[in-house]
């Protein structure tokens, strides 16, 4: 059975929604972020389930979570994504069910991933390694400092 995985990641808590080949929703919960927590819910799924979050300040423990438990991480564009700017009901549970389903129907505006290799190498900015006191991410509310270096 095929089964999606969306996060609406926030600095200290992370809704996950877990939707099946269908697009019926099997799990929508808010959790602490961490990796047991996150693991409670989408811990059993199958190898290679694709989970998008949307870029924002500091997911880069998210993606290396994601892989190292075997997990297609699918970084979300979050100004190119339109589905959930524009939801006439904003809230996180739909946030997270919004991007699984996405992910689903393969209509997400993906945002590039740095390889581990490159995420690792000090003073890196790679996609994935932005996080508190990085120079980069990839969160329209970051400084304006990273639109001017990443875009200029």
């Amino acid at each position: 059975m095929s089964v999606y995985v969306g996060i609406d990641v926030h600095r200290k808590r992370s809704q996950v929604a877990v939707i099946d080949a269908r697009g019926e929703v099997l799990a929508n919960r808010n959790v602490p972020n961490g990796a047991e927590p996150i693991l409670k819910v989408i811990g059993g799924l199958p190898p290679g389930t694709p989970a998008a979050f949307e870029a924002c300040y500091g997911t880069s423990w998210l993606v290396a979570l994601l892989e190292d438990y075997g997990f297609t991480p699918h970084l979300v564009h979050p100004s190119r994504c339109k589905a959930i700017a524009s939801a006439r009901l904003k809230n996180d549970k739909v946030d997270a069910a919004i991007l699984a389903q996405l992910l689903r129907a393969d209509l997400l505006p993906e945002a590039w991933i740095a390889p581990p290799a490159i995420r690792q190498l000090p003073g890196s900015t790679g996609a994935a390694r932005a996080g508190p006191g990085s120079p980069r991410s990839s969160c329209p509310r970051c400084p304006a400092s990273w639109w001017r270096t990443t875009w200029a």
